[in-house]
């Protein structure tokens, strides 16, 4: 009676040892995705980081330009009035013209 008590506990223990088998390769699984994921956050860290630094040097350029603009629209309001009016009439006809070109090449391209 004893003797099968304990071969039903052996039976048993056998069976917890293979679970505990089971779910320690599972843990060693997941530690390897852990691991994996945590050098994909780092790496991701430190994209962001250059890119707020990025972001933040493109913000200094932008501002810069925009100033630059500030002044030229101030220099340009104090220019006599007709000059600029003229300038800016010449630029838009040469634009239409290099727009129009552009059409008849693509005309003839085809």
């Amino acid at each position: 009676m004893l003797e099968k008590r304990v071969k039903s506990v052996e039976a048993e223990n056998t069976s917890l040892l293979k679970i505990v088998e089971a779910d320690q390769t599972k843990i060693d699984i997941l530690k390897v995705k852990v691991a994996t994921l945590e050098e994909e956050k780092a790496h991701r860290d430190e994209q962001n980081k250059y890119f707020k630094l990025k972001n933040k040097e493109l913000e200094v350029v932008n501002a810069r330009k925009e100033h630059e603009i500030y002044m030229l629209n101030k220099v340009l309001e104090n220019l006599p009035g007709k000059w600029v009016e003229q300038r800016f009439e010449k630029i838009k006809v040469e634009e239409v013209r290099a727009k129009r070109q552009d059409e008849i090449d693509a005309k003839m391209k085809d």
